[in-house]
């Protein structure tokens, strides 16, 4: 069996292509968010949401906004490591 690749599509896109992707995707989340309201945001989580499912919606909504900052902060750690790399050849 041939390997197939799992790259995303975008993965070959120019970045300032993948920043509107981005723009594109939070304005979404944020859109999504404000629909709620604030009735929305104080009734239970589904209990899809795992430990979250005894919580209001608002608790959820706040633990993804912390992962999406920790996670960004590491994805930006890698780059600059990166581009502080030592070249060779």
């Amino acid at each position: 069996m041939a390997h197939q690749s799992t790259t995303s599509p975008t993965s070959t896109r120019q970045p300032p292509l993948l920043l509107a992707d981005l723009d594109a995707a939070h304005d979404r989340w944020v859109a999504g968010v404000q629909q709620l309201g604030e009735e929305g945001l104080q009734r239970s989580a589904d209990e899809a949401e795992g430990p979250y499912a005894a919580y209001p919606l608002a608790s959820l909504v706040l633990h993804i906004h912390r992962e999406v900052i920790h996670h960004g902060a590491e994805i930006l750690l890698l780059r600059d490591l990166y581009r502080s790399r030592p070249l060779t050849g």
